[in-house]
């Protein structure tokens, strides 16, 4: 799936960094550069924390992680969108309406709010039915449910949607109950760690699920060639911000290969940094591919 995070905080990253464990592909964008710009170093010492406390069995996430400094370029090819950011219900409404108009019809936008009324929220939001509040307990990685909140107007089919992505990756969803917010203890996120470890143990290991091999390119036994590269697996060459072109240009000085020519281009010509490790842009080399 493509995921948008709004908001880089604290939570942002822990969500973000959950998706990217299961395999999706995220954006995260924050107004604040100084936040977007520190994302690769807080994940780089989530992902330490988790290889210690063996919950993380490989060195990376499966998925990548792409820091975008302009929200219409996070959300516009998402098919889930997190909202993230302070409990403030007016910078929430500005958000949401601005949201609405930049990414896909059909994308699910969830708001991740703790005491704020969910209609409140995305009041000003086109297309209601595919609105819901959805809370993830911190510290995100180990902690199974979900808090749902459906707004008035919120499908039934979208409430699904989300509900099986979620499975997935082992969450579990409840609504809530009463006007509270379920609040857990550090006892209970210790017990809830615990048992997320022995999952981990008594299986191959949740990150090894996604680990893909080289489809084999010789014929077989009777002239039929053998696994086929799907259109899925091809996608993983394309441009990770407009998803159309292939990535044909090298970022220097960090040489991350991640867009095309065009999109790094345009990076370079507002000055913004690498979407992977946000070092500043200094050249752009084009590539081509025999």
């Amino acid at each position: 799936m493509k995921i948008a995070i709004i908001g880089a905080g604290l939570l942002g990253i822990k969500i973000a960094g959950e998706m990217a464990y299961y395999g999706h592909r995220v954006k995260i964008h924050d107004v604040n550069i100084g936040s977007l710009n520190s994302v690769y170093g807080r994940m780089e010492n989530d992902k330490k924390e988790l290889r210690n406390e063996g919950l993380l069995l490989t060195n990376n996430y499966i998925g990548p992680v792409l820091c975008m400094s302009r929200l219409e370029e996070t959300v516009n090819d998402a098919d889930y969108i997190f909202e993230c950011v302070i409990e403030d219900l007016s910078i929430k409404n500005e958000l949401m309406e601005r949201i609405t108009y930049s990414c896909k019809p059909e994308a699910i936008i969830c708001t991740n709010s703790l005491r704020l009324k969910v209609d409140d929220v995305f009041c000003k939001v086109q297309g209601k039915e595919r609105c819901i509040g959805l809370r993830f307990l911190y510290p995100v990685f180990t902690i199974p449910e979900v808090e749902l909140t459906p707004c008035q107007h919120t499908s039934q089919r979208n409430v699904t949607k989300v509900r099986e992505m979620l499975e997935k990756m082992g969450k579990v969803l409840f609504f809530r109950s009463g006007a509270q917010p379920l609040i857990l203890s550090d006892q209970q996120r210790e017990e809830r760690k615990k048992a997320c470890l022995e999952r981990i143990l008594n299986s191959s290991g949740m990150g090894c699920l996604y680990e893909k091999t080289i489809p084999s390119l010789t014929l077989e036994p009777g002239g039929h060639g053998g696994s086929v590269v799907t259109v899925k697996e091809t996608k993983k060459e394309e441009c990770a911000i407009c998803m159309d072109k292939s990535r044909n240009s090298v970022i220097c000085p960090c040489h991350h290969l991640v867009a095309c020519y065009e999109c790094t281009k345009m990076l370079l010509n507002r000055k913004d940094a690498c979407p992977i490790c946000r070092k500043d842009i200094t050249e752009v080399i084009r590539v081509y591919h025999s």
